[in-house]
């Protein structure tokens, strides 16, 4: 009778391997490659066995890399962060940006957690601009001529204004926005 691969080892016999082997348990992939060159048991069976892999590494006093586990925001948190820095959320090129300096959270887990339509009602900001939300701020601020990529960039920026590149993507073009625009 043969004895499944799990049940090779004792609990203790896994203990034992691990403690010896404790510069490997790096990571769960990091693992399985030092494991499958050892003729280690594979991370799956530790776990099942022993416990979480960050308990494992906790008992083995291994620091733990927190870099893989999402951050779990509560709503009050998030609606703060707006609240205080919501001048900033102008597109989400430029909040993802300033997140990442300041050390926020970014556009993804506002979308995640408010929603996108409550995100854009706290901040002001559209994800989505149809071609007629897109025509009627192009002609607030430009009523007399098509203004040039430069010269949308001068204002949207000040005035917290859908980008240029929100205009070409939704258009196709800088000039087909022209013409659909100016006909």
């Amino acid at each position: 009778m043969n004895l499944s691969r799990k049940l090779r080892f004792t609990d203790e016999d896994l203990w034992q391997i691990i403690s010896k082997h404790r510069q490997a348990l790096t990571s769960v992939g990091g693992w399985n490659q030092y494991a499958k060159e050892h003729g280690l048991p594979h991370s799956q069976t530790l776990i099942q066995r022993l416990g979480s892999w960050n308990l494992i590494k906790e008992r083995l006093n291994i620091q733990l890399n927190e870099q893989h586990r999402p951050r779990k925001y509560e709503e009050k948190e998030l609606l703060e962060v707006l609240k205080k820095h919501r001048d900033q959320y102008t597109n989400i090129y430029n909040w993802n940006m300033y997140a990442k300096q300041h050390k926020l959270p970014t556009h993804g887990v506002f979308e995640r957690y408010l929603g996108l339509e409550r995100l854009e009602e706290l901040t002001g900001f559209k994800s989505e601009y149809t071609k007629k939300d897109l025509k009627k701020i192009i002609l607030e601020h430009f009523p007399e001529k098509p203004p040039t990529v430069n010269d949308w960039k001068g204002v949207s920026k000040d005035k917290n204004l859908p980008s240029f590149t929100t205009i070409i993507r939704r258009f196709g073009s800088w000039n087909t926005m022209k013409a659909h625009v100016y006909r």
